[in-house]
């Protein structure tokens, strides 16, 4: 409950977390070397919500679209659908593989389309999301929200949830061959935050911790700079492309 009651501290965290970010040597990057990013938003929320790290995303030199979701909350088999489509036709346009960021059920998302699509996904980022039975890793309030906006749109009982009878199948496995970054709080107050950590041990995932709440992670500072980092390394590409000639001049 406290937990959940902390949650109101998000415009604090926006002002207070960024006086001490603002000397931060925040890497910028060439339009050589920059990502394409795609942002999806947590449950019930839309692309707006995530406006302002798309702004900081473009304002390091990296390009951003948005997943084109009003509210997150439709069945999980129509919502992966548009998603999938949306990264094909990014993918498409811009040459390159996708820098995939997930607020909240959005990394749930972004976790099965780079599962299902490998080799378009560059990096996966979660941020606070529950990678483990997504509604039921939810406190009450909102478990009561999702069987609500079931309930309303006629979906199956369990909808959001692993007993969902629409056939999708929300895996807890890790993306092959996708890096993947799960960034959580233990101070999270929508979700439990050991449902956020991937205990795979998978040697292209990591669990990073920080301090703030669960609706705030799309304007943390120290979120920002998880991102920020992980965007300004090189393109999987070309560090295959590195690891091959290293390969052969040793040969």
């Amino acid at each position: 409950m406290l937990d959940a009651l902390g949650e109101f501290r998000v415009p604090l965290e926006a002002s207070i977390y960024w006086l001490g970010a603002l000397a931060h040597p925040w890497p910028h990057v060439q339009r050589q070397d920059s990502k394409v990013v795609m942002l999806i938003p947590g449950f019930l929320a839309g692309d707006v919500t995530l406006a302002p790290l798309a702004n900081f995303c473009r304002w390091l030199g990296h390009r951003a679209v948005y997943a084109g979701i009003w509210s997150n909350s439709e069945c999980p088999r129509e919502t992966m659908r548009k998603l999938n489509a949306r990264l094909a036709l990014a993918y498409e346009k811009f040459e390159q593989p996708i820098v995939v960021v997930g607020q909240s059920l959005g990394g749930v998302y972004a976790r099965e389309i780079a599962r299902e699509q490998p080799e378009m996904v560059e990096r996966v980022i979660s941020l606070g999301s529950p990678i483990r039975q997504p509604r039921h890793a939810a406190n009450l309030a909102v478990q009561a929200v999702a069987r609500s906006v079931a309930a309303i749109r006629g979906k199956a009982d369990g909808c959001l949830s692993e007993a969902c009878q629409c056939g999708v199948m929300l895996s807890d496995e890790s993306p092959a061959h996708v890096p993947a970054t799960h960034v959580y709080s233990r101070s999270d107050g929508v979700v439990h935050w050991e449902s956020c950590v991937d205990l795979s041990g998978a040697p292209m995932v990591e669990n990073v911790e920080v301090m703030g709440s669960h609706v705030g992670m799309g304007l943390n500072a120290d979120v920002y700079r998880v991102i920020a980092d992980r965007l300004a390394m090189p393109h999987r590409s070309r560090l295959h492309l590195a690891e091959s000639h290293a390969a052969a001049a040793q040969n």
